[in-house]
């Protein structure tokens, strides 16, 4: 995972290194972490945004985010299946990298597909969930998907 380019949910930029010693706290407080991607495309070039959610701890009046944007380009993210693959894997990267660094931490993993007639990711479904649980986490789905829908999605724009 690079460990550059990380900003808080207030705007200013932070170190990695800096969010490793609030994800602790957070875990030792009993709080969860969440994590979720999403992608939107622009002309050529689609936009990623991964986010770390912290949330629940003893104490805490809601939750503190840390999130990362970049961009790739190439024609193949106009193909929606490769963009959401794209989009968990940039997730289970990074919760994959804080499980070997919290191993008693509780993590969630949210991926923005929904289910439903008009969802045109329904169909992804059971094999990303299944992807995501081999890894021994829990995977939620819109609309339980917050992390990626709501988060994540806000700093793809």
């Amino acid at each position: 995972m690079n460990k550059k380019g990380w900003i808080t949910g207030s705007g200013r930029e932070i170190i990695f290194k800096d969010i490793l010693i609030e994800i602790e706290r957070y875990v030792a407080d009993g709080g969860k972490i969440f994590i979720g991607s999403d992608s939107q495309l622009c002309n050529n070039t689609c936009i990623f945004a991964t986010a770390i959610c912290l949330h629940g701890a003893k104490g805490s009046k809601g939750g503190k985010y840390f999130f990362k944007r970049f961009k790739d380009k190439g024609p193949q993210y106009s193909n929606l299946k490769l963009r959401i693959m794209s989009e968990v894997t940039h997730t289970l990267d990074v919760a994959m990298d804080l499980m070997g660094m919290f191993p008693d931490s509780d993590i969630e993993v949210h991926v923005d597909i929904g289910r439903g007639p008009r969802s045109k990711t329904s169909g992804y479904i059971d094999h990303i969930q299944g992807w995501a649980q081999s890894t021994g986490l829990i995977c939620k789905v819109k609309p339980n998907a917050w992390a990626s829908a709501s988060v994540a999605d806000k700093h793809t724009k």
